[in-house]
C-alpha cells in the first residue's frame, strides 16, 4: 500500500480534488497574467500610434506641434479606454467565481 493512502481511498480522492484545484490556480493565474501584460502593451502602443500619426499629419499639414498634441492626447485616452475595458473583463470573469462563496 501506498504511504499515507487508507483502504479506503479517501486520501487518494483528497489529493485528485487538490489537484483539480490547483490547475484551476493555474489556469486563472495564467489568465490573469496574460490579461495584465496586455494593458501595458496596449497603452504604449496607443500613445506611440496617436504620436506617430500626430507627427505624420504635423509634417503634411504645416502644423507643427498641434496636431501631435492633439492625437497624442487621443492615444492616451485609448490606452485608459482600453485599460478600463481589460479591467472590466477580468472583473466579470471574477463575479461567476466568488458567487457561490457568498
Amino acid at each position: 500500500m501506498l504511504p499515507g493512502l487508507s483502504p479506503g481511498g479517501k486520501n487518494l480522492t483528497n489529493q485528485c480534488i487538490a489537484i483539480s484545484l490547483k490547475a484551476d490556480g493555474t489556469k486563472r493565474l495564467i489568465f490573469l497574467v496574460g490579461h495584465y501584460g496586455t494593458i501595458g502593451l496596449e497603452m504604449g502602443l496607443s500613445v506611440a500610434i496617436g504620436l506617430f500619426i500626430g507627427i505624420v499629419l504635423d509634417r503634411y499639414l504645416g502644423t507643427k506641434p498641434w496636431m501631435a498634441l492633439i492625437f497624442l492626447i487621443l492615444g492616451v485616452v485609448a490606452g485608459f479606454r482600453a485599460l478600463f475595458r481589460v479591467v472590466k473583463e477580468i472583473q466579470k470573469q471574477d463575479r461567476p467565481a466568488n458567487k457561490g462563496k457568498e
